[in-house]
């Protein structure tokens, strides 16, 4: 029995393929496919990496910078820190600048003018009883000394602006000057006769020494000095030590504290010789060495060595030189003792 023939489909129940061509399907494969790396970076690792050449350029203008920091602040207050690089003063608890951001770790520290400090007036601590006052701050209490301590500052102010007015008086006004240096000599002098006043003389029992014909060495120490002690002057022996030699002797145990020698013959005083050094050796054996200059004045010398002592060894080791003969010549020897 045939077989009966199968139904035909309608058209509106199948959708015809699509034509695609050869070319058109490989391509649409070969975007589907990753793409492999190029071969350019292991051509670079084989060069050992470096750079091509670059032609220089012009160089490329940069935009400005713009400042950020904030406007100066010239006023700076005393403590504040300056800051080293802007000048900006800054508290002093501030470890950076705010203006500039520097760091302040050495940054020099405002101080108050010399002169607000000597004007200034201290005030001491405010002490207020309790229940008493109205409450107001328009009257503060002086604290204790507050009116003392003011009064001292402005007394501090009124001398330093006078002691500056006569500096300026004494440098440009020759009356004002030398009326100021007549009354510092007079005060010198007044020091001088009181420190002298302390001293006590000390007069020698004898002098024994080289001594010429009325020039003896009792001449040294009359108290005049009219007359003088006069010897020819011998230079030093082959032990090294003078020839002409004064011993003088108390008669206790003394303590000589200052000499004073007037050299020279008086109104002849260039006609001979005068002392130019002289040591002087105690009881003790201890020295000093006294310089002398070519003058007829009374000359003053320390003794600090002349602790209880009863004999004075002086040895004259060098002399002025006279234009009419080798001596040397002494008017007085004074010595004193410091009174305790």
């Amino acid at each position: 029995m045939p077989k009966a023939p199968l139904p035909h489909p309608r058209h509106e129940d199948t959708l015809p393929l699509p034509t695609v061509s050869e070319e058109a399907a490989r391509a649409r494969d070969a975007a589907l496919i990753a793409p492999l790396p190029s071969a350019e970076p292991e051509e670079d690792e084989e060069r050992g990496g470096e750079p091509d050449a670059v032609l220089p350029q012009a160089p490329q203008s940069r935009p400005g910078r713009q400042d950020s920091r904030t406007a100066r602040n010239n006023v700076i207050r005393p403590g504040d820190l300056i800051c080293g690089s802007c000048g900006q003063g800054n508290a002093p608890a501030r470890r950076f600048c705010a203006r500039c951001g520097f760091e302040l770790r050495e940054a020099q520290v405002a101080r108050t003018p010399w002169w607000r400090r000597l004007l200034r007036r201290r005030r001491g601590p405010r002490v207020v009883e309790l229940g008493t006052g109205s409450g107001l701050q328009d009257d503060p209490a002086p604290a204790p000394g507050g009116r003392l301590a003011a009064f001292w500052v402005r007394l501090k102010a009124v001398l330093g602006i006078v002691f500056c007015l006569s500096a300026m008086l004494y440098v440009s006004y020759a009356p004002f000057r030398s009326m100021v240096n007549d009354r510092a000599s007079e005060v010198r002098r007044t020091a001088t006769g009181f420190i002298e006043s302390q001293y006590s003389p000390v007069r020698p029992a004898k002098v024994t020494g080289p001594s010429a014909k009325a020039r003896g060495t009792e001449n040294l120490i009359d108290l005049n000095t009219a007359s003088y002690w006069s010897v020819p002057y011998t230079a030093k022996d082959a032990q090294g030590k003078g020839k002409t030699v004064l011993i003088v002797e108390f008669d206790r145990l003394v303590n000589l504290n200052q000499l004073i020698v007037t050299p020279g013959a008086g109104d002849e005083f260039t006609q001979h010789g005068r002392p130019r050094q002289m040591i002087l050796t105690f009881t003790n054996e201890k020295q000093s060495r006294v310089e002398l200059q070519d003058s007829a004045e009374p000359q003053k010398f320390s003794l600090n060595d002349g602790l209880a002592t009863r004999k004075v060894t002086i040895e004259f080791t060098d002399v002025y030189p006279s234009a009419k003969g080798e001596d040397v010549a002494v008017a007085e020897l004074e010595f004193f003792s410091l009174l305790s």
